[in-house]
């Protein structure tokens, strides 16, 4: 079996419809209807994610112990360096995985993909190529958004609301690197 760490449940749910492409397109394949959901761990937030004394984790631990589990994934936001927290930005973000691998003694197979900034930001880079961003990008410049909510979230489930199918092209060579590291980690499970 195997794991996938992600911060919240809209990180789940972005991980789900991957997964779900993926299988559709037979790069991951199942011989049963499977349950994404049952492979993914939501820990609440980042500073929750980079915590190895979480409950989670030593659930996720005895089921190392028992050879239940053999590969995990983290996917998780670098955040803002500005925020002035910790594990900001993408180096801190490193050292603080890094942190995170010593303290949990894992002896399985690891990966992890730490998006630059955060997710919202991510999935607006994969559609702002499209006709219809540039009205997009009028909209956050005109309600002044960036000084509202400094990230892409509110852009972004404007996004997801007004074209809920399909929400993102899957296509794009932008989620390849985490299509890879997804299809590595469920390579062989039946």
């Amino acid at each position: 079996m195997v794991r996938v760490f992600v911060e919240g449940s809209d990180d789940e749910k972005f991980i789900i419809k991957i997964l779900q492409d993926l299988k559709k397109n037979n790069q991951i394949s199942f011989s049963k209807k499977i349950n994404f959901k049952s492979y993914i761990n939501i820990m609440g937030n980042k500073s929750k994610l980079l915590d190895a004394t979480q409950s989670k984790y030593k659930q996720v631990s005895q089921e190392i112990g028992l050879g239940e589990v053999k590969k995990a994934l983290f996917v998780f936001d670098c955040d803002f360096k500005i925020d002035d927290k910790k594990c900001n930005g993408m180096e801190e973000s490193k050292k603080c995985f890094d942190d995170l691998l010593i303290n949990l003694k894992w002896n399985i197979e690891i990966d992890v993909y730490i998006f630059d900034k955060n997710l919202d930001y991510f999935l607006i880079d994969t559609i702002n190529q499209k006709e219809c961003y540039e009205h997009f990008d009028k909209l956050v410049q005109c309600l002044d958004i960036e000084q509202v909510k400094p990230n892409k979230k509110p852009i972004a489930n404007l996004y997801r609301d007004l074209y809920p199918y399909p929400q993102f092209d899957f296509k794009d060579d932008k989620f390849q690197p985490i299509k890879d590291k997804l299809i590595d980690l469920f390579k062989g499970i039946k």
